[in-house]
């Protein structure tokens, strides 16, 4: 008889510890483990592996372990997928549909919750609609406590309770209050030379190269060297992360909490399913004056709004994002080019410079292409492209559709691979010279502690993205389902003749230009989306 290979699956949320302490103890990692594996042995089934998210809610869609689960799933490493409640694994009626009925059902994977009784490998009918009402339960339980918690979240703020996972840059949390801001004096010295530089006529992108040219760190690298556990945003290239850049000095400039009063309520959850922020109109921000002491008194304040309103109304006339936003990086350094403005004699040209590099000179050799140049050529790779692929004849005798797009798909993610390995072994090569630095006494060990620390995040980010990307590249190369895509984007742009918004995020995933060394063509690579 051949064994059943079983995955385990635990889950424990913050609405779980903070249950009490009996309930909380039985709901515990340790006590689900411990359930299940005697569950499994009774019945001579044996464990694949086992799947456990700690702090995560049950209607979070980026649960890691869960994700693994699902992607091990559909590679057919097991036959029952075993928890202790259903509720454990999802408590989403979406998610319950989707796998538990859906996927798992199609994969002939049995979903066994013990306590709840529910075995889709039953011949009993009731099992579905068993699971159904007990999934109906759970969301209406997420739904209840999100609007509890809304309404003492609104509570708080009304209170003039400061209720943010982090003080604000300049501030830190009162020792004896944590609802209260308090000065922070380094960080706060630097917010006023900020505020200082902007009324003396310095721009957003000087004042952002001043601090990085003092290497001073920058609000996140500062809480971080504070021992704040902050988690960067994972969409921003690691590099960027600890620059200064004209956003961030912005952000601050509009940041009235340095008057001494607290605004809050500015940002709302989608829906409790959803991370996505909504922005709250600004006459429905909770702003309550007086509540902590100032960095910038009020003449300041008004003084620098008033300046940052004109200079808004200025510019935003002829400030447009270029056709390319958001798809062209540094192939240097990997981050973003930005529009910038030039002349060549009499004709003003629009460049796509590196973001990195015209905030910080020595951070980064700093691509830069003209802007027309690289449109046109994108123009012309499409119509080259598409004259090539709809050829009937060559259509008919020499390309299997079906092929098409995982394959080209495949390349950009193996060729991303790499280049996040040779990042990462640069990373490590980085370290390796500041230890012997440190050794030879060239810098201190503070300094070495500081700029590690640097590298260190780096190296996790990098280390993070190349397990998100290796994931892809399995499951492309495991799923029959990945080998189904056309190339209906493609069709409808045939023998276009001019680049468009719609065609540049409809066909390109991403474009990576190098700086032009003297005597070569400049390189530029095209991952395409198809």
């Amino acid at each position: 008889m051949k064994a059943c290979i079983t995955a385990i699956y635990c889950r424990l949320s913050k609405e779980d510890m903070d249950k009490d302490n009996e309930k909380a103890v039985s709901e515990s990692i340790k006590n689900q483990i411990a359930m299940l594996e005697d569950y499994a042995r009774e019945r001579q089934w044996d464990i694949y592996d086992y799947y456990i998210d700690e702090d995560f809610s049950g209607s979070d869609r980026d649960r890691p372990a869960f994700n693994r689960l699902i992607a091990d799933s559909l590679l057919g490493r097991f036959q029952i997928v075993l928890c202790k409640k259903q509720a454990r694994f999802a408590r989403d009626i979406e998610f319950v549909e989707k796998y538990i009925h859906g996927l798992f059902t199609e994969r002939r994977i049995r979903f066994v919750a013990v306590l709840d009784n529910i075995d889709t490998g039953a011949a009993s009918r009731s099992v579905r609609k068993a699971s159904q009402i007990n999934s109906l339960v759970d969301e209406w339980y997420l739904s209840d406590l999100s609007e509890n918690i809304i309404a003492a979240l609104t509570t708080k703020r009304k209170n003039a309770e400061f209720i943010g996972s982090w003080a604000p840059y300049g501030y830190r949390k009162d020792q004896l209050n944590k609802n209260k801001l308090a000065i922070d004096p380094e960080a706060a010295k630097i917010v006023k030379q900020i505020f200082d530089w902007y009324q003396a006529g310095s721009g957003v992108h000087k004042i952002a190269g001043e601090l990085n040219a003092r290497r001073i760190p920058n609000p996140l690298l500062y809480k971080q060297l504070q021992g704040e556990k902050i988690n960067p945003n994972p969409d921003r290239h690691s590099a960027m992360r600890y620059l200064w850049t004209p956003s961030t000095v912005s952000a601050i400039l509009h940041n009235r909490t340095y008057t001494g009063c607290l605004v809050q309520g500015k940002y709302k959850k989608a829906s409790y399913k959803s991370k996505k922020l909504l922005r709250i109109p600004r006459d429905d921000w909770i702003i309550i004056p007086n509540c902590h002491e100032g960095i910038i008194d009020e003449e300041t304040w008004n003084d620098v709004q008033k300046r940052l309103e004109s200079k808004c109304r200025t510019s935003s006339h002829r400030q447009k994002h270029h056709l390319l936003a958001g798809r062209v990086y540094c192939g240097e350094c990997g981050s973003k080019l930005v529009s910038s403005g030039g002349k060549s004699g009499n004709r003003r040209i629009t460049y796509l410079c590196c973001s990195r590099h015209n905030i910080e000179k020595d951070a980064c050799a700093g691509a830069r292409i003209e802007s027309d140049r690289l449109e046109k050529l994108l123009l012309d790779q499409i119509n080259a492209l598409t004259a090539e692929f709809f050829d009937a004849v060559y259509l008919a005798g020499h390309i299997d559709v079906s092929q098409i797009r995982p394959a080209s798909r495949l390349a950009r993610l193996k060729s991303e691979l790499r280049y996040l390995q040779d990042q990462s072994a640069a990373a490590d090569r980085k370290k390796e010279i500041l230890y012997a630095d440190r050794l030879d006494g060239i810098i201190t060990p503070g300094q070495y502690a500081e700029y590690a620390k640097k590298l260190d995040a780096e190296a996790e980010a990098l280390r993070l993205r190349a397990n998100s990307v290796s994931a892809k590249i399995l499951s492309l190369e495991n799923q029959e389902a990945a080998q189904s895509i056309g190339i209906d984007p493609l069709e409808r742009y045939q023998a276009a003749d001019a680049l468009s918004r719609n065609m540049v995020i409809q066909l390109i995933d991403s474009v990576y230009v190098r700086k032009r060394r003297k005597g070569e063509p400049q390189e530029i690579t095209i991952n395409w989306n198809f």
